[in-house]
């Protein structure tokens, strides 16, 4: 059976929609762009391709804004040292402790790979399909994002979806009012970008050392990086110094 692609710019949306029957469509895209390659329609299959950026873009945003929002909400009602116990309190038990043990079984290229993975899943680059940038220096390797596809689109502005930045109208989400441990040593950093400062934070205080490092720009038409450095002892002073952390002496710590 030809499956007839049921494609539309559709202005509500400003983008291309699936309006297929009622009863197809629940049908993956996966599967469609499968049965287009299977029977030889590379226009539909490319269609399909190009479609799946847009289809997992628009949740991913969303849960990426509604994060800041709550963040932000919290910090105004709380205060945005109670915004970082909560946020520290959720990475900890849900998210980073699976990663930390998890990361401390792979070499350095593994978590590497594992990383570019979900970056790519996480619509970094200027067009947000997923591009990074992967750099091998002498002591790391850099993923580059130019932006990042949370924080890094949040603070500039979705080109993409043409909407503003998060920091001002009509968002006005917030950012530290001064400089923290948590924040980078910095004021002015997002309270969602917070969380990538915490992802340093914890593993130092469990094992020493951060699993890697973030290199955060305020000015966000700058790429913000991630540093997986191939030993302990590679890892610059100052990552432990802006956490407010000394750096183990050689060989203790877990990494």
């Amino acid at each position: 059976m030809t499956v007839v692609l049921k494609f539309s710019d559709f202005a509500k949306l400003g983008r291309k929609l699936r309006q297929d029957d009622p009863e197809d469509l629940g049908v993956p895209t996966q599967t469609r762009l499968r049965e287009a390659v299977d029977a030889g329609r590379d226009s539909d299959a490319k269609e399909l391709t190009d479609y799946t950026i847009s289809e997992t873009k628009s949740l991913h945003d969303l849960m990426c804004d509604w994060v800041w929002d709550l963040l932000s909400r919290i910090a105004e009602r709380h205060g945005e040292d109670e915004m970082y116990e909560i946020l520290r309190g959720s990475q900890s038990t849900w998210m980073l402790k699976r990663t930390w043990k998890a990361f401390l079984s792979m070499t350095i290229e593994e978590r590497l790979q594992v990383s570019a993975e979900m970056m790519r899943a996480h619509h970094c680059g200027p067009e947000q399909d997923g591009s990074a940038t992967i750099v091998e220096e002498d002591d790391c390797y850099r993923i580059e994002m130019d932006p990042c596809g949370s924080g890094g689109r949040m603070r500039r502005g979705d080109e993409f979806d043409g909407t503003p930045s998060r920091l001002g109208p009509p968002y006005n989400f917030g950012a530290t009012e001064k400089a923290h441990d948590w924040s980078f040593g910095q004021k002015g950093v997002p309270y969602y970008c917070v969380h990538c400062a915490v992802n340093e934070l914890l593993p130092m205080e469990w094992g020493g050392h951060p699993l890697w490092v973030t290199d955060y720009d305020p000015d966000a038409s700058k790429p913000c990086a991630w540093r997986f450095y191939k030993t302990a002892e590679a890892i610059p002073e100052k990552y432990y110094t802006r956490a407010g952390r000394k750096k183990p002496e050689p060989g203790q710590g877990r990494y």
